[in-house]
This record gives structure tokens, C-alpha cells and sequence, in this order.
């Protein structure tokens, strides 16, 4: 019997992963085993040009196990769970496991975990969603663009999800969540403004889309015929979706092993890592909290090790870096897992405006688009700005202006910013406010609208 795709509860995982558990042990006598089951339904509506284009609703359930014989270790996916499926999926793992190649940074399951309790992961009402209520937003959406006779086009996306894993040693870990986002762009007749707005939440409720809409319509009517602006080196201020995508790099950069190994910016020159250095202003401070209210994510990371809440940047200063359980092993630390969200601490300003004011001349970016590594070393990104750029006189946006290609890290984002608004955002990276900077390489313009 295949497990449902929605509504897997976390005595139902339990059931089927006993059920994994109990005939790998009899079919692969000796091997540790751990196994994952995942299952979700996801759904969305996309629409262009003023009008629905699509839906898509997929349901899935599927088991990750792997299988391993001293440091010999195999993994294989299923999305069957009967029986016969089980013992084919076993029998495979266990024969590719005994002829693999040694890992030698292969670690012992884990045996049982105590958690932190999260709440308000899981939203009833996200998880019940269905087409028609994504059409109505939508449609609101798609209403304030032709109000303004704009082309409006957009994503609206929402999943429920429920993630089990366990291990011969005695290990079990559940987590079950929600998550919705909504995105929109809109377009002048004449194509050459363009203004975006989006929003990501566990709850489908706090989002409002015919309000996203609405800001960004503003956004392309006003960007639109921009004024040519020179590349160069500009003060900035960053509304959230670009801090939150730079934010991303940083935090992904994070890692106790390519620090020690001499090979990301956490390094220090000479040897050792940058652990406990003021790097950034007293302002910048980086945490993650798995039970957060405002953010509650999975207290377990993929190999179930216990997430706990972990400041990793406090007052400018590093205090944390991800540490892998063979890293820490061989090292004599103790193992930190990656979070899945972070929460990046506030300032004093009341709104994007009153960064806007302490601004002589410089750039206001809605957002980032098709970022790529350039040196991981010193954390240069590139990118593109898109669908929204302003110039800032004596503290007012006075002009849309050209889009550019960025070359520059989140590093000068955050270490020369001299003021943050109070209020953080959702964004696929974590909690973030808008942010001002005083320098943000402008690199190149781009042609793109």
C-alpha cells in the first residue's frame, strides 16, 4: 500500500519506516540502515499576459534508504511502498553497498535525538488549497495590473509537506510544514517599465495578493523610460528580496571545513578559521531558530542531528560556522547542522523611505536575478538588478534609471550598511529588513528591462 502524499502523520511515517526497518534487517543481515520518507502535495497557478496559463497539482510520496556495511555504503529511492517494492529497493541497496568503494568520511547513524518542539509549522488551511482559491488570487492580482493597462504575469505556488527519518540504531525524527509564495510582475504597454513584488509564508492567508500587485504596478509605471545611469560605485539601498538573496550566499558560505581548509573567506591567512573575529558592524547579527514562531522550521538536519537555536553572527563578530559530523569527529568539535532558515536582526528605521532619506545620490534595487558564485574566497557574487531601479538625489527617488549587472559580496553589503529598517520580511533565505549601504558595485549596465 503507498502512503498518502498529503496528511502523513507522524505515527503513519513511523508505521512505514518500522515496517523498512524490520525487513532490512532480515534481508541485509549486519548493515546499518537508514531511510527517509518524505511526502507532499504541491500545487500551482501560474498566469501571463493578463490571464491564467496553468495549473499544476502533484502529490508524491517517496523513500530514501541507504544501506551500509562497515564504511561501504549504498542509497536507493522508491516511490513504491508494498511490500515486494520494499524488498526489491533493499535487496539492490544491500548488493550495491557490499561491492561500493570505502567512504572514509562515512559516519555511524544516528541512534535516538531529543528535539526541540516546533509549532506552527503546519497551516490546515495552506494544505487544503485549491485551485479555485489560487485562480482568485490571481485574478486579483491580474486586476490591479490592467487597472493601470499594464501586462501582469505571476506565480503562485503552495506545498504541504511532512519529512520522517529513522535508523537501525533507534533513531526517529518527524517534521510536517506548510509554505505558500506569490510573486507578480508587471509590464508598461511600451515595455519598458517593469515592477515586481512577492511574498513567502507558511500560511497562505498572510498573503495578500492583490496588494503585492498593486506595489507592483506602481513600480512598473514609475520605472518605466528610465534615465541612462553610468556603472559604478553607488550607495544602495537594498529593499529585502535582494538583501535576502545575498544573504543566502553568505550564510551558505558559512562552513567550518572549507574555513579550516583554507578555502572560503572564514579562513584566516596563515591557518585556523576566523571564528571570534569582528568582521562586520555591531549591527549585524545572524541567528537561526528551528522553533521560532515567526520561522519554524525542521529541529533536524538531513541525517536527523539535532538543530538547536545557534547565533552565528553576534554583533559583527563570528561565533559559529556548520560543522559536519566527520569533521567534527576528526577535529574534536562538536557537529553543527545548516539551518533551514535564518533570521537577520533589524535596525531602527521605520520604512524603506526613511532609508531612501539618508541617501545623497545613489540607487534604490528592487531585486537581484540570476546570481552566480564568482570567487568564494573573498564572496564575490554577480547578478543582475531587474524590475525596479531609481535614483536617489538629496534623499528622494527622483528617476528610474537602467538595469546593471553587479559585481560585488554580501560582505560589503553588510559591512559597510549604516542603517536597517525595523521591520524583517519573509524570503526564501530566511528574516530580513531593507537595508542601506555605502558602496555596491555597479558593474556594467544591462539592457533588460
Amino acid at each position: 500500500m503507498t502512503a498518502p502524499a498529503r496528511g502523513l502523520d507522524a505515527a503513519a511515517a513511523r508505521k512505514h519506516l518500522d515496517r523498512v526497518l524490520g525487513l532490512a534487517k532480515k534481508l541485509a543481515a549486519g548493515a546499518e540502515v537508514s531511510a527517509s520518507l518524505s511526502s507532499s502535495r504541491s500545487a500551482n497557478t501560474r498566469f501571463a499576459r493578463s490571464e491564467l496559463t496553468s495549473n499544476g497539482d502533484v502529490a508524491q510520496t517517496t523513500l530514501d534508504l541507504s544501506i551500509a556495511f562497515g564504511k561501504r555504503e549504498a542509497s536507493v529511492s522508491t516511490n513504491q511502498l508494498d511490500e515486494r517494492s520494499l524488498r526489491a529497493a533493499i535487496d539492490q541497496a544491500a548488493r550495491l553497498a557490499r561491492i561500493a568503494p570505502e567512504d572514509p568520511e562515512r559516519q555511524p547513524v544516528l541512534g535516538p535525538q531529543r528535539y526541540v518542539a516546533v509549532k506552527g509549522a503546519f497551516d490546515k488551511a495552506t494544505a487544503g488549497l485549491g485551485a479555485a482559491e489560487r485562480a482568485t488570487a490571481a485574478a486579483a492580482a491580474i486586476d490591479a495590473g490592467v487597472a493601470g493597462k499594464l501586462d501582469v504575469a505571476g506565480f503562485y505556488e503552495h506545498a504541504a509537506t511532512s519529512r520522517a527519518r529513522a535508523t537501525s540504531a533507534g533513531l526517529f525524527a518527524f517534521h510536517a510544514s506548510t509554505r505558500a509564495s506569490f510573486s507578480t510582475t508587471c509590464r508598461t504597454a511600451d515595455a519598458t517599465g517593469s515592477g515586481w513584488a512577492g511574498a513567502w509564508s507558511r500560511a497562505a492567508g498572510a498573503i495578500d495578493a492583490g496588494a503585492l500587485a498593486t506595489v507592483a504596478a506602481d513600480k512598473a509605471v514609475r520605472s518605466a523610460k528610465p534615465r541612462s545611469l553610468a556603472p559604478g560605485t553607488y550607495q544602495v539601498v537594498l529593499e529585502p528580496a535582494a538583501v535576502g538573496e545575498l544573504l543566502g550566499f553568505f550564510a551558505g558560505a558559512m562552513n567550518r571545513r572549507t574555513a579550516d581548509e583554507g578555502r572560503s573567506y572564514f579562513s584566516k591567512p596563515g591557518g585556523g578559521t576566523r571564528l571570534g573575529e569582528k568582521v562586520l558592524p555591531a549591527h549585524v547579527t545572524l541567528t537561526s531558530d528551528p522553533a521560532d514562531p515567526d520561522l519554524p522550521t525542521a529541529p533536524f538536519a538531513g541525517d536527523g542531528l539535532p538543530l538547536t537555536k545557534t547565533t552565528w553572527i553576534d554583533q559583527g563578530a563570528i561565533t559559529n560556522l556548520a560543522c559536519s559530523r566527520f569533521w567534527a569527529a576528526k577535529h574534536g568539535l562538536a557537529a553543527l547542522g545548516r539551518p533551514g532558515a535564518w533570521r537577520m536582526a533589524g535596525g531602527s528605521a521605520a520604512s524603506i523611505d526613511d532609508l531612501v532619506k539618508g541617501v545623497k545620490r545613489g540607487v534604490l534595487i528592487t531585486r537581484f536575478w540570476y546570481t552566480r558564485w564568482v570567487d568564494p574566497r573573498t564572496m564575490l557574487i554577480t547578478g543582475l538588478t531587474r524590475d525596479g531601479v531609481f535614483l536617489i538625489e538629496n534623499g528622494a527617488v527622483t528617476a528610474p534609471v537602467n538595469n546593471f549587472r553587479f559585481n560585488e559580496s554580501p560582505l560589503v553589503m553588510l559591512g559597510t550598511s549604516d542603517a536597517m529598517t525595523s521591520r524583517l520580511w519573509q524570503t526564501p533565505t530566511g528574516l530580513v529588513p531593507a537595508l542601506r549601504c555605502g558602496e555596491f558595485n555597479l558593474a556594467s549596465v544591462s539592457e533588460a528591462v
